[in-house]
């Protein structure tokens, strides 16, 4: 049922107007004024879905109630109904804003007017309502991002700090003890000392492997390539799987340094997923560049899963919050039994988000 407002004085024309509506079985429920307190009143009332407004009355005309209406209910469409308006009056209202003009001699062409009026405002409050869904949606992504990526870096804090309390912070307790017992009988340092000293080495190259999860390599100097092949170095002293490094030699230097580090850490966090939970034996890397995007792409032969049912976990919330930061793109294609496989697509040009 369409809710319409009518301005009309003329109790002939309005006879004309309804039979018009009612010869087209149109349904509406209406409410008819003439002066302006009237209209002001039912504008706030009523709250009709359309105006039809004659263009001249006694107390009254068209292009004031079109002020009025503008600034009570700007949405709602605004007919002009009449036969006194002249064509290029009609035209400079439409151009004001006004939705059409049906001249009262042609009643017959009300009714399609009024269906395109009520259609366009549908469609334009269905394109606001999916701007809002989406602007909800995106609201919600970056919370999650966010939220992820604040688990993330307390989950390295947490692996750091107990790397520092169970192996290091020992080390330096034995080492600290040492000293206390050459204070007490220094005839024993030639025991003691070297064993210090080899503690103190250890020590040293502990806290220099966890430095190098923390701090960036230097891309400038070697760039993407010499950085994943010295992580690919460290895991083959492990021997968990076989590792195969596809790429040629310049490829992802001629993308930003921050960029380098996404696709570094993507690398990091998905050996480290491999190594957890693939049960692989046979890793692929890939990396390949055209003059739009770099693509990368790590393929395992591990047991796989279903994407549709495994629950998003923080690391690949992670990797998707650095995509998503320069436009990227991450696809996850994987099946119980048949392997993962992770491709990660950067744009060269990109807005920063």
């Amino acid at each position: 049922m369409v809710k319409m407002l009518i301005i009309e004085h003329d109790a002939m024309y309005l006879d004309l107007l309804k039979y018009e509506l009612k010869k087209n079985r149109f349904e509406y429920e209406s409410v008819v004024v003439q002066a302006e307190f009237e209209f002001k009143a039912e504008l706030l009332h009523f709250r009709p879905d359309i105006i039809l407004a004659d263009y001249n009355l006694p107390m009254f005309n068209a292009a004031a109630a079109f002020q009025v209406k503008q600034t009570v209910l700007p949405d709602i469409p605004f007919i002009i109904v009449s036969g006194a308006i002249g064509e290029e009056n009609a035209v400079e209202l439409i151009k004001s804003g006004v939705t059409d003009y049906v001249p009262k001699d042609k009643l017959f062409t009300l009714i399609p007017k009024i269906d395109r009026a009520l259609d366009e405002v549908k469609s334009r409050r269905e394109k606001l309502e999916a701007e809002k869904r989406l602007a909800t949606e995106r609201s919600r992504h970056q919370k999650m991002l966010a939220r992820a990526t604040i688990e993330g870096q307390e989950r390295e804090r947490a692996e750091i700090g107990k790397e520092l309390h169970d192996n290091i912070n020992q080390m330096l307790s034995i080492i600290k003890m040492y000293i206390s017992l050459l204070e007490e009988d220094p005839a024993d340092r030639h025991n003691l000392l070297p064993q210090s000293m080899q503690l103190i080495d250890t020590c040293i190259n502990e806290i220099r492997r966890l430095s190098q999860t923390l701090i960036p390599p230097e891309f400038k100097e070697d760039g993407l390539v010499a950085a994943v092949d010295t992580l690919i170095e460290r895991i083959n002293m492990a021997r968990p799987f076989s590792i195969h490094f596809h790429h040629e030699e310049k490829r992802g230097k001629d993308i930003t340094e921050r960029e380098q580090l996404t696709l570094y850490r993507i690398v990091q966090e998905q050996f480290n997923n491999i190594i957890k939970h693939a049960g692989a034996t046979r890793v692929d890397v890939d990396l390949a560049d055209s003059e739009e995007q770099v693509v990368l792409q790590i393929t395992d032969n591990g047991r796989g899963f279903d994407p549709r049912t495994r629950p998003t976990g923080v690391g690949l919330n992670n990797m998707l919050s650095r995509v998503r930061l320069f436009d990227g793109d991450l696809q996850i294609i994987s099946g119980r039994g048949a392997g993962c496989t992770l491709k990660v697509s950067l744009p060269k040009m990109h807005e920063m988000a």
